[in-house]
């Protein structure tokens, strides 16, 4: 039968940083919030915008660039796969969520989540 080493693990003595930081997170939740939080808000969604833009943005080239090689390899007489196509209509319905852009792409718009109020 093989002996087991077991090894016991010691925190280090200087363990200090841990209690500072908890103490500074409530600080700062304590005096910072109540004042600031309106912008701080507006400042992490301001944050997040320019993410999702850049986001929907590359998505929204990708997706052209399949979606418009797929068609052009229809009149080319190379056939790509049709899952190519597919994948080039999702990235461009995802990049016009992230930005908010409307496509019209043989008359089916992509990207317009609200319909018009006139037509039922």
């Amino acid at each position: 039968m093989k002996k087991e080493k077991y090894y016991l693990l010691k925190p280090e003595k200087n363990s200090k940083w841990v209690a500072y930081t908890f103490i500074g997170i409530i600080i700062f939740i304590v005096i910072y919030f109540p004042f600031f939080a309106v912008n701080l808000r507006y400042q992490v969604g301001a944050g997040f915008s320019k993410i999702f833009d850049t986001i929907g943005w590359i998505c929204l080239t990708v997706g052209s660039g399949l979606t418009i090689a797929c068609l052009l390899s229809i009149f080319t007489g190379r056939i790509l796969r049709f899952k190519y196509f597919i994948a080039g209509i999702t990235l461009l319905w995802v990049g016009c969520w992230c930005t908010g852009n409307v496509l019209n792409i043989f008359g089916i718009t992509i990207g317009n989540e609200t319909s018009n109020p006139g037509y039922h």
